[in-house]
């Protein structure tokens, strides 16, 4: 005999502010709340108890909360760090079940069948979970029934602590709960209130064809899911692997050698757990806690995905000089910031050592300067040679095999620079460019490149352009429009 299913949902309502909690600000200590824009007014989004008692709430704008109450404190909603601590407490929960999955921006879904008992049944496992979550400074509700909505609508609307539905008794459990217990969308929820069914139990004399008729299927759907006559199951969430290692240390630690070396090995922990899940880092944040509770962090990025400890060790080599170990270093910790899918390219050594060489250059001017400062050139399918290249951020450039050498296009562009003409000719027979001389010795020309058909008539595109050879050697591309009067002279490019 198969066993019924068992949904547990944990809700967290104040996610925002018990994150806010855990970095150390006092938000028990004070008004305190969490905001966020939305239709064009700043809004709460999450308060703390203190804030409950005085009459705010999520939702209230900022204005009417400051109005109500002006001693509130607010800091803005960070949503993604909300996000990461939510997946978090997903793998945390996996001590607990399997199956689990985020559910939405505050919830989480456990399929405990079959794992209740191992925890001496449900009760004792959501008490067992709201201790641990409290342990983490982390409000939760907890509803445990057959469906995935019964148990959302039991943490969300039922006791406070948790909430658990008897097996085969979601129809009775549910029947006072509030018609928001449905999770249908706000249309049909404010339709079924003015209709003055305000309880789920108000809804099951009446006929699911008459419900689909008058508010649609959405919320018929709704419906059946929560009383488990259509299938909603837990789709468990595989957690995504951390690459990351940690160092503890007996004594506190400070000489440069005794934090290389530590560095090496939680380097090579951390590439091997790379290596072992097919995965390169892009960037990596290496933290140093010292014996008087001061964090150090150092982060750097890396031109292209890799596996490679070396090339990791040697732009950490750049700044551990800069690192105060104080009265010493208690632990160390390495973390990859940014990972992706690792693709291994089959090269030559002569080519492979050339592209190494170029992304050690890369990695190390944007640790420096910064990866936007960082720039390389991209082809762009254009005719028209100012719109024929861009500039890109090297360690966002691809390599296309469409770009190949055109030997009558110059090496390096730029944007039609004036030139001053000395002796006039077509080209001038003299000129002076970047407060330099320069006399035609030889020239071919004239090219005639005009504008993109596509883009519509633009006279700007619509140049002559002249391949000239100076007395010096300097070989320059120079441009002018066909028919302007008076005519002048720019610089295009500059020929190798």
């Amino acid at each position: 005999m198969s066993q019924a299913k068992r949904i547990l949902c944990i809700w967290i309502p104040h996610l925002p502010v018990n994150r806010f909690g855990r970095t150390g600000l006092p938000v028990d200590d004070c008004l305190f709340a969490v905001t966020a824009e939305d239709k064009n007014a700043v809004r709460l989004v999450s308060v703390n108890k203190h804030a409950r008692r005085a009459g705010l709430y999520a939702g209230m704008t900022l204005a009417t909360a400051r109005a109500t109450a002006p001693q509130l404190i607010t800091v803005a909603q960070e949503p993604m760090r909300d996000e990461m601590l939510l997946k978090a407490l997903q793998r945390w929960c996996v001590k607990f079940s399997p199956w689990s999955t985020c559910e939405g921006k505050d919830s989480l879904l456990l399929n405990i069948t079959g794992c209740a008992h191992l925890l001496g049944g449900e009760a004792a496992m959501a008490d067992a979970i709201l201790q641990g979550l409290k342990d983490m400074q982390i409000e939760a509700r907890i509803g445990v029934a057959d469906t995935k909505s019964a148990a959302k609508a039991a943490a969300r609307f039922g006791a406070k602590g948790h909430t658990i539905f008897d097996t085969g008794r979601t129809r009775e459990s549910l029947a006072p709960f509030p018609i928001d217990a449905l999770f249908a969308d706000e249309k049909s929820t404010f339709e079924l209130k003015r209709l003055g069914l305000k309880r789920i139990g108000d809804l099951y004399p009446l006929k699911s064809t008459d419900l689909a008729r008058r508010f649609g299927f959405g919320l018929l759907r709704a419906y059946e899911k929560l009383l488990g006559a259509a299938s909603d199951p837990v789709a468990p969430a595989t957690a995504q692997p951390t690459f990351a290692a940690r160092m503890s240390f007996p004594d506190p630690i400070g000489l440069m050698d005794d934090v290389s070396e530590a560095l090496r090995r939680l380097t090579e922990q951390v590439c091997k757990r790379l290596s072992n899940h097919d995965y390169g880092v892009r960037a990596l944040r290496l933290s140093f806690y010292r014996a008087d509770k001061h964090q150090i962090h150092l982060d750097i990025g890396l031109a292209r995905p890799t596996q490679n400890a070396n090339q990791i060790i040697g732009q950490y080599a750049l700044k551990l000089d800069k690192v105060d170990s104080g009265d010493g270093i208690d632990m160390m910790r390495l973390s990859a910031l940014k990972t992706e899918p690792f693709k291994p390219t089959q090269r030559t050594f002569a080519e492979a050592e050339k592209q190494n060489d170029l992304d050690e250059l890369i990695a190390t001017l944007g640790n420096q300067l910064g990866f936007d400062r960082v720039l390389r050139w991209e082809p762009v399918s254009s005719y028209v040679p100012r719109r024929s290249f861009r500039f890109v951020e090297a360690v966002q450039h691809k390599e296309k095999a469409s770009w190949k050498a055109n030997f009558s296009r110059p090496l390096a562009a730029f944007g039609n620079e004036p030139v001053t003409v000395l002796i006039p000719g077509r080209p001038p027979k003299s000129f002076r460019w970047r407060n330099k001389a320069y006399n035609t010795v030889r020239y071919k020309g004239p090219e005639r490149i005009g504008p993109e058909w596509w883009k519509g008539p633009d006279s700007e595109d619509l140049r002559d352009y002249w391949r000239v050879e100076g007395d010096d050697g300097s070989r320059l591309w120079l441009s002018t429009r066909p028919g302007q009067k008076p005519i002048s002279w720019e610089v295009a490019g500059l020929f190798p």
